[in-house]
């Protein structure tokens, strides 16, 4: 009985994913997939477009064997973070035996030679990094370009373009940063990388077999009397869940006015305390509140040369979540994972439930008011501050449907 891995958001699914799905259990000769998909938000500082529980059943609908949550302060953090975390919760599984990931540069020897560097930091890598930053690169570019010229300089058989590929694309930075923490933290998990196909990641325009979710979403988003050109890419039964006509779908400006509550409420304190926060960032944000006209508009004004369009919109989002620097140092602290919240399952698959069971010490959260009761410390707030993102979640559904909606203990476990 084997076991893949796969750490996805599905934001929304596709072919694509289905894809990956199929070829990860055909190539790892695995019997079942396991997912870690984020909740309601997602890892670039933005609600999910569909909520998780519908989410879940697309993708147990096309080859998924189970869903599990990643609790929501990774789900929204940095690339290394989400990925520390995600692979500690398939550890904690203990019967995962291949993680499947797909990526632009499938070349396992070298990506897994730049995650060796990032975790050792050598000296000459490590004053390759302090310059480019000393020269006004962000962070990602000054990582990117160290770590590269390092390379080039040790082995002459490298192609820069080859490296400036991996440190371009966001899959690659993501498998880097899979293979980091299976290395850190001493994972038997085997990583199998899978090349992508089709369009790539932030692509915003249909056409490919294979299109991305970028795409699917401004599609959806901003050409809705041509949304049925997505049945396309996407599996029949995705399709129920994507354009019923009482579908509403959600994004970060509807969040606009909570935010700009938050921000004015807290303009005092300050947010450096917030996960991604500084004092430059604060003093930033406290003094660009007269121009706040929606969420989208704000972290276009405040993103700079030094600071990207994404770490603003996870900082805003940590601060609308109340997630804080303390937050993410006590949930390290504890190893990331301190539950296994259950989100679907496919009953013919029910079997690894049970061995699962065996192999955790984890408590898995699947009738969620009675599971979740006994957790204590760390782990009953990680899990609190789901239920809060949950319910802000579906309180801005309730607004935009009209229809009351049910909070997170109300909502049942996907089976199909």
């Amino acid at each position: 009985m084997k076991t893949v891995g796969i750490i996805a958001e599905y934001n929304p699914f596709h072919n694509g994913h289905a894809y990956q799905i199929q070829q990860a259990k055909a190539l790892s000769g695995a019997d079942y997939a396991v997912i870690v998909m984020s909740g309601n938000f997602t890892q670039r500082g933005a609600p999910a477009l569909i909520h998780k529980f519908d989410r879940t059943a697309m993708a147990l609908n096309s080859g998924a064997d189970f869903v599990f949550e990643l609790p929501t302060v990774w789900a929204v953090s940095s690339a290394e973070s989400f990925a520390s975390a995600s692979i500690a919760l398939l550890n904690a599984l203990g019967c995962v035996d291949t993680l499947c990931f797909g990526c632009e540069t499938p070349n396992l020897s070298l990506i897994s030679d730049i995650a060796q560097i990032l975790i050792e930091e050598p000296q000459e890598y490590t004053n390759r990094l302090l310059h480019s930053l000393k020269e006004g690169q962000n962070f990602p570019a000054a990582r990117a370009n160290a770590a590269a010229s390092y390379l080039l300089e040790q082995n002459s058989f490298i192609k820069k373009s080859e490296l400036t590929s991996i440190f371009s694309s966001p899959n690659n930075i993501l498998a880097l940063e899979y293979l980091k923490a299976l290395k850190k933290q001493n994972s038997n998990i085997k990583p199998l990388p899978i090349l992508r196909v089709g369009s790539g990641y932030h692509d915003t325009d249909l056409g490919q077999q294979f299109c991305s979710a970028s795409a699917l979403r401004s599609c959806l988003l901003q050409k809705p009397s041509d949304k049925n050109r997505i049945l396309d890419y996407i599996p029949p039964k995705t399709a129920e869940f994507l354009l019923t006509a009482n579908t509403h779908y959600v994004t970060e400006q509807d969040f606009s006015q909570m935010l700009y509550y938050k921000l004015l409420s807290e303009k005092s304190t300050g947010f450096s305390d917030y996960i991604d926060g500084s004092t430059e960032l604060s003093n930033k944000i406290t003094n660009s509140l007269s121009e706040f006209c929606s969420y989208k508009n704000f972290c276009e004004h405040l993103k700079s040369k030094e600071i990207t369009y994404t770490r603003i919109s996870r900082l805003l989002l940590h601060i609308l979540l109340n997630l804080k620097k303390t937050d993410e140092k006590a949930g390290k602290e504890i190893g990331y994972i301190p539950y296994l919240r259950l989100l679907g399952f496919r009953k013919e698959s029910s079997c690894l439930l049970h061995k699962i069971n065996k192999k955790t010490s984890l408590p898995i959260l699947a009738r969620t008011a009675k599971d979740a009761a006994p957790l204590m410390g760390t782990a009953s707030k990680m899990f609190h501050q789901d239920v809060f993102a949950s319910d802000l979640y579906y309180g801005i559904l309730a607004q935009k449907s009209q229809t009351a909606q049910k909070n997170e203990f109300q909502r049942k476990l996907i089976t199909i």
